[in-house]
């Protein structure tokens, strides 16, 4: 009797006990989707990095309203001015053979997209791949070299006219090669580009020019023609097993244009009868030249050599552009916008190019760096041909520059540039051009990158 008295409390413990049990086991289970949930987080966040870079300076030009191409024209009364050169941020996020990149850049200029793209690359060889978006043109090293590493302020006077902002919106297939592969080192890149390039508000080309890119609130850029084009890059750079020296080799192609807005082509350039050069109208008897391909045909080399000894690292980088390049009698660079109906355009030979010599001294943070450069945009003509009259004006003005510079690697993540830019121009018989211009430019530069 008193057995079957007991049996109740017996079944009320188990059940109370088996309750507990249960909820215990909920309890963990739930603690084990949110360490689950907690864990995809964290793997998703390890496949993105953040990084950036911020470049503030102090520039001091030779004169009030300098015109330059480093970081754009001084306002009329001032030749001395702080500014944020570059504020980048850039997101990467690498899934499984694939990555999205996109990357910010914000000034007291305002605020403006650099990069936007999404690159696939094939599952077997991990070789091949292909980006869309917004990306750097596969054109020679300086364009795609970037600004966090340059060694000098700004690149070339003539890159920023043939291909402005480095960027452009299209579509590209590359080959490259991975580490410990027979053919690591080599890398080729194709593809066809809107030819437009990205907008940068505050610098570059000045309001009321043909191509208006630079003007403060400007936001971003379409294209404006029917043409595409194409560019192509095949580069080979190699390091030695003892990581002493560094050497390499690549050549560029570019092949586009954009819509003529009339038939005023000017294509050839004659002697008159006095022996003035003057440019001759194309004829429109036999051709159209309105919504024609204004070609803009360029070839690339460039070439480096690096070697580590007693001294330092001793590095020899440069390249050389040569083409065809079509603007306006006035300006030669590559339009972002549409050109004016009533512009004439002129077909022009160009060739340009630069040279770096740059010596780490010792094993350590300081380096010197020496720059030349020149842009001739027609090489058909000289100084004495330029008068200002039938097509002669400042669009034919050859440019050399000549940079020296000083870099201190003063932290990990710190930089300071010290960059004199001295800029001659012809000198010729054009209004504004008988003499060379006083636009030497001071760069003094904080870099911080993270």
């Amino acid at each position: 009797m008193k057995k079957i008295l007991i049996l109740p409390f017996i079944l009320l413990a188990l059940s109370i006990n088996a309750q507990d049990t249960t909820k215990t086991t909920i309890s963990n289970d739930s603690l084990h989707k949110s360490y689950l949930s907690l864990k995809k987080d964290f793997e998703l966040l390890k496949n993105l990095k953040v990084s950036g870079w911020i470049q503030a300076q102090y520039q001091y030009a030779d004169t009030l309203g300098a015109k330059n191409f480093d970081g754009g024209d001084f306002p009329t009364n001032s030749n001395n001015r702080f500014m944020i050169r570059r504020g980048r941020v850039k997101f990467t996020y690498t899934g499984k053979n694939s990555q999205y990149v996109l990357q910010l850049n914000a000034t007291e200029r305002g605020v403006n997209l650099t990069e936007i793209y999404a690159k696939a690359i094939d599952p077997w060889k991990h070789a091949f791949s292909i980006t869309v978006g917004m990306q750097n043109r596969p054109f020679g090293y300086e364009i795609q070299q970037s600004s966090a590493d340059r060694e000098s302020p700004e690149r070339s006077r003539f890159s920023q006219m043939l291909l402005p902002n480095e960027r452009d919106l299209g579509a590209m297939v590359s080959f490259q090669p991975q580490k410990g592969k027979k053919l690591y080192g080599l890398k080729i890149d194709a593809g066809f580009f809107n030819g437009v390039g990205a907008a940068v508000p505050g610098t570059g080309i000045p309001a009321g020019s043909t191509a208006a890119v630079g003007v403060t609130g400007v936001n971003g850029l379409t294209d404006f023609d029917n043409y595409k084009d194409f560019m192509g890059h095949i580069a080979y750079y190699k390091t030695t097993k003892n990581e002493k020296i560094k050497y390499g080799i690549g050549f560029s192609h570019y092949n586009g244009g954009f819509a003529y807005q009339n038939n005023k082509v000017y294509s050839s350039i004659k002697t008159d009868s006095v022996g003035n050069k003057v440019w001759v109208v194309a004829d429109t008897n036999s051709r159209k030249y309105k919504t024609a391909l204004a070609p803009r045909i360029y070839f690339g080399v460039e070439g480096l050599f690096s070697i580590k000894s007693m001294i330092g690292t001793t590095t020899v980088r440069g390249e050389y552009f040569t083409g065809t390049q079509t603007g306006r009698d006035v300006d030669t660079r590559s339009p972002q916008s549409t050109p004016t109906i009533t512009d004439a355009m002129f077909v022009r030979n160009f060739n340009a190019g630069y040279i770096y010599f740059i010596q780490r001294i010792g094993k350590s943070k300081h380096e010197l760096v020496y720059k030349y450069e020149w842009y001739d945009p027609n090489t058909k003509i000289s100084a004495s041909d330029l008068n200002g009259l039938n097509g002669m004006k400042q669009g034919e003005i050859k440019y050399t520059m000549m940079g020296i510079g000083y870099n201190i690697y003063l932290y990990e993540n710190v930089k300071f540039m010290f960059h004199y830019n001295m800029v001659s121009n012809e000198v010729t018989k054009i209004k504004g051009y008988t003499y060379d211009l006083k636009d030497n430019i001071l760069t003094i530069r904080m870099q911080y990158r993270f």
